[in-house]
């Protein structure tokens, strides 16, 4: 036992130093976020939580009261999981008084448990825990789904705001809950290692996708209703759209937006958004992404084999390689090294 406790505060030391690493360098950031800011505060609150668990290596440290006492403190990382991902689905969501409203069934709890620190009141706390997270984790992940859903309705590159690495970052998440869980209600302290690091790793993943994160506030459909009615009959635009799309190559803007082709065709979002789903059956940024590789990526590539990848991938409209490289993956069924080797004749 002793060792597993020491093995234990080793890796909360590691997972301290770590969260107060990591908090510094989004707070001292030249021009951070909203986001960036949130994150350096939820990085210091998991600093001191962390810190206070190498508590634990001290004679007496490890016992059934301080380890209930660690769970109630231990509750309240809930609510920056909440804040982070309404963060980042709807960006401006945190403010004061959202977050005292998170906080508040939280202090009630605790302050129960102070004043009557029973199993009863713990058993309570950690249903409440499981509904919380359930909930957070239910809505944090339809908003996400239906950011990502508005981000490639608008946007044709979205390497600079796509949030779809978060479903990810949910199963990281929901292991290290896990073990948590296990850790706080059976007593395991080798096993915390194992959740020290599942936590550093899921926080790194958000790290690594959040640096060049640029949030987008979606914008409010405000636009009329679309009449009833044959759908090809209520377009008035369709066979325009990709004719002037096509023929000007607008697809080779890398800052191309549903909003551009509203604005020159003279309709509004929604008619747009709708046609491309309806109609097109294809949302905005693959048509695009689409229209780049078959009518300019695939014929550079047939032409001119001495062009590097990333000449090609800039020359196609696409702001990096990688964005590049998942979208010819998608519209060929297979990677741009491979085409070169198997030949132009390998692509339908």
């Amino acid at each position: 036992m002793t060792n597993g406790i020491n093995i234990s505060a080793f890796f909360a030391g590691f997972a301290t130093a770590y969260f107060l690493l990591q908090a510094h360098s989004l707070l001292a950031r030249r021009e951070p976020t909203r986001l960036h800011r949130l994150l350096g505060c939820i990085f210091l609150y998991w600093m001191f939580s962390n810190a206070k668990d190498i508590l634990q290596s001290f004679p007496g440290g490890y016992s059934r009261p301080v380890l209930d006492a660690i769970l109630m403190a231990d509750g309240w990382s809930a609510v920056t999981f909440a804040c982070f991902l309404f963060e980042l689905t709807m960006p401006g969501w945190v403010t004061l008084r959202r977050v005292a409203l998170l906080c508040l069934p939280f202090a009630l709890f605790t302050a129960v448990y102070v004043a009557l620190p029973t199993s009863t009141v713990l058993t309570a706390y950690t249903i409440f825990l499981v509904h919380f997270g359930v909930v957070v984790l239910a809505v944090g992940y339809a908003k996400a789904e239906k950011y990502i859903g508005y981000i490639r309705r608008n946007y044709s590159n979205i390497e600079e705001i796509d949030i779809s690495w978060i479903r990810y970052v949910y199963l990281v998440a929901f292991f290290s809950q896990l073990l948590w869980l296990v850790i706080s209600l059976l007593g395991l302290p080798v096993v915390d290692a194992v959740y020290y690091i599942s936590s550093v790793v899921m926080w790194q993943l958000v790290v690594v996708h959040c640096r060049g994160l640029k949030p987008v506030v979606p914008e409010p459909e405000t636009d009329a209703p679309l009449p009833a009615g044959d759908p090809q009959r209520v377009y008035t635009f369709a066979g325009v759209l990709e004719k002037i799309v096509e023929e000007e190559e607008l697809y080779l803007n890398p800052t191309l937006s549903l909003s551009h082709l509203t604005a020159r065709l003279g309709t509004n979002r929604t008619y747009l958004s709708d046609y491309f789903g309806r109609v097109k059956q294809i949302t905005f940024y693959d048509y695009i992404n689409g229209l780049r590789i078959r009518r300019k990526s695939l014929p550079m590539m047939k032409d001119h084999p001495e062009y590097t990848l990333d000449y090609i991938a800039e020359q196609s409209g696409f702001k990096s390689l990688s964005t590049f490289r998942r979208a010819f993956r998608k519209y060929t069924g297979q990677t741009p090294g491979r085409f070169r080797e198997d030949g132009p004749a390998s692509v339908g």
